[in-house]
């Protein structure tokens, strides 16, 4: 085994410790990061199995009649999915955990998968962000916990968050990791998540009240106007129209419709008409190459969506800065 003061073997002449050492640590918790995905996205491959599909189509024919005036049934089902898999049949989860555990060969795995057997439901709302992980506030136990982020994607402050937890990887208290998508739902839904949160009175634990009242929780949301949006109504506006415009000029930019969702969600900017941010953005993106060679004037821009040059160039430059802090 090389030592940290001895010469690296790749060759630099400088110390492993100053060296590869850190690469290879980078790698190794890489490793082990692809294998956690590895058992949480093969169990929702292989389950439920072909003899529990009707428990769970049953769950699926109770939730609907409450949701689907508002809720898209993909949602339904996946939310349904995860009440049957971690609330009604604990045991398909407990029983592919152990045996998992049986085949894997890196004791901090072993030890890992050994706290996943009870996924815990967690509603709370997001109030600081960092590089792996964004630290949220339990609705009902008001207890701060740090949930590891799914990708790069801007999580603004304030936010409301759903979803059900594992322990992670990393040893430290507190630490989380979704074992089902990160829901995230606009702050305009924070007196949905205090009115469900008010309701518990402390009789029985937090889980148990959870778990009782899982679908309780969605129709409060949808009574509250809630219909399967991570964004506002404005944005969701904003971000149509761009859409709409690229598909009439048969142009595909995704990275443009990843930047504005970002911004969007991020700035939060104030506009009278969702056109302009719309017509500033697609400027944005042919100044910035994003539109595949294709390019328009900004007076056809702002035609075509109606707005006057003026409003488009306000969030193009908008977009610019934003752009140029991330940068």
């Amino acid at each position: 085994m090389i030592g940290r003061n001895d010469p690296c073997l790749c060759g630099s002449g400088k110390k492993y410790k100053k060296c590869c050492e850190g690469k290879q640590q980078v790698t190794t918790e890489q490793v082990f990061l692809d294998e956690i995905e590895s058992v949480l996205q093969t169990f929702y491959n292989v389950y439920p199995e072909k003899k529990d599909v009707k428990d769970y189509l049953d769950i699926v024919s109770e939730w609907s009649p409450k949701l689907e005036t508002h809720l898209q049934r993909e949602l339904i089902e996946a939310v349904a999915l995860d009440d049957f898999f971690f609330h009604k049949r604990m045991d398909i989860w407990e029983n592919y955990i152990k045996r998992t555990m049986k085949k894997m060969l890196r004791p901090k795995m072993v030890e890992l998968l050994n706290s996943w057997y009870r996924p815990s439901l967690f509603i709370g709302e997001v109030v600081e962000i960092e590089e792996k992980y964004f630290k949220a506030v339990h609705a009902l136990t008001k207890e701060e916990l740090y949930i590891r982020r799914e990708s790069n994607r801007v999580i603004p402050e304030g936010m409301q968050v759903f979803s059900f937890l594992l322990p992670d990887e990393s040893d430290k208290e507190n630490h989380f990791l979704a074992v089902s998508t990160l829901i995230f739902f606009p702050t305009n839904y924070k007196q949905a998540f205090e009115n469900f949160a008010s309701q518990f009175d402390g009789t029985g634990s937090v889980a148990e009240y959870l778990q009782k009242n899982h679908l309780n929780f969605w129709v409060g949301l949808v009574n509250s106007g809630y219909s399967g949006e991570e964004y506002s109504s404005f944005e969701i506006e904003v971000v149509d129209l761009a859409k709409q415009f690229l598909e009439e000029k048969s142009i595909e930019a995704p990275e443009l419709l990843v930047k504005l969702e970002d911004y969007l969600v991020e700035k939060k900017p104030k506009a009278r008409k969702p056109a302009a941010i719309a017509a500033g953005a697609i400027r944005y993106a042919q100044e910035n190459d994003l539109l595949n060679g294709v390019t328009f004037t900004i007076k056809e821009i702002a035609e075509s969506f109606g707005v006057s040059s003026s409003s488009l160039n306000k969030y193009y430059q908008e977009l610019l800065e934003y752009d140029a802090v991330l940068v």
